[in-house]
């Protein structure tokens, strides 16, 4: 029979201590949203239930000069309501607003998604796309990462056993105000994303100044489209562009066939949401 023992430090210290000293014995927890079926499963046994929601100094979304910092224990549901995520990052906004249901929403946290690592995690392909930086932290050190260095496989990340997401930061810039996110899923609640895409572009004089393309289960970890960023760099925007950029799209995808859909069906549709998503960003410039 499994057993497990539960704490509840208050201070982001006193947790980084109880990790320090139980490492694989402990699981951290918050909004649960992903661990109570993982512990229904059996995914998980036999550990020291770290729950860190308490602590106040791991919640918040705060702009200060030219960054923007959002606490990991920040619910989706608070990314929603923030008029500074609306303003300096629209694509994380919009992504919050097709995250499962209200009611999961007003629990999940941001930093949770991020560490459950899953190819199709909805706030991972926006956070990517604002080229966000994750702060992590152990008992004496700290240290910033790039997301997008972070995941490493489905599930997996390069967090280690002892060390704790304290933040996650982007810049107030032009192209982190002028993003899209699409999802595409099997119904239109609750669905994990057959594919999902976030754009950032910024456009001078009809030319594409800046872009960042971010896709979601089209490979084993979100992917940034650093290939098809590099081909529109410097063009004039057209249709023969966008057309010649969708086969860039397909070709550096590296999806699966699964229960939601065959490996065909997801490298097609990911030049579609790349059409839409691109088209919705030039028209509005």
């Amino acid at each position: 029979m499994s057993q497990f023992k539960y704490v509840s430090p208050k201070t982001k210290d006193e947790a980084l201590e109880i990790l320090q000293e139980k490492k694989s014995n402990a699981c951290i927890i918050a909004g649960c949203s992903n661990v109570l079926p993982n512990i229904r499963d059996k995914k998980i046994v036999s550990k020291v239930l770290v729950d860190i929601s308490d602590i106040e100094e791991l919640k918040g979304i705060v702009g200060e000069k030219d960054k923007i910092y959002i606490g990991p224990l920040t619910t989706i549901t608070e990314l929603v309501n923030s008029e500074v995520i609306l303003k300096e990052g629209n694509v994380l906004h919009q992504a919050a607003e097709q995250f499962a249901d209200p009611i999961v929403r007003n629990s999940a946290t941001v930093g949770g998604n991020l560490v459950d690592a899953s190819p199709a995690a909805d706030m991972a392909v926006p956070l990517l796309t604002l080229d966000a930086i994750l702060k992590i932290e152990s008992v004496g050190q700290k240290k910033d990462v790039q997301l997008r260095d972070f995941f490493i496989g489905p599930g997996e990340t390069i967090l280690q056993e002892d060390e704790i997401i304290t933040g996650i930061e982007f810049e107030s810039s032009n192209i982190n105000k002028n993003g899209c996110f699409i999802k595409l899923g099997l119904r239109k609640a609750m669905a994990i994303a057959v594919a999902s895409i976030a754009v950032n572009l910024e456009i001078k004089e009809n030319k594409i100044a800046q872009v960042r393309i971010v896709m979601g289960s089209v490979a084993p970890t979100p992917i940034r489209l650093t290939a098809t960023e590099e081909f529109l760099k410097d063009k004039e925007v057209n249709d023969e562009l966008i057309e010649k950029a969708i086969d860039k799209v397909r070709e550096e995808v590296n999806p699966i066939s699964d229960i939601r859909a065959s490996e065909e069906y997801r490298r097609y549709v990911s030049g579609i949401l790349f059409k839409r998503a691109f088209k919705k960003l030039t028209l509005a410039n």
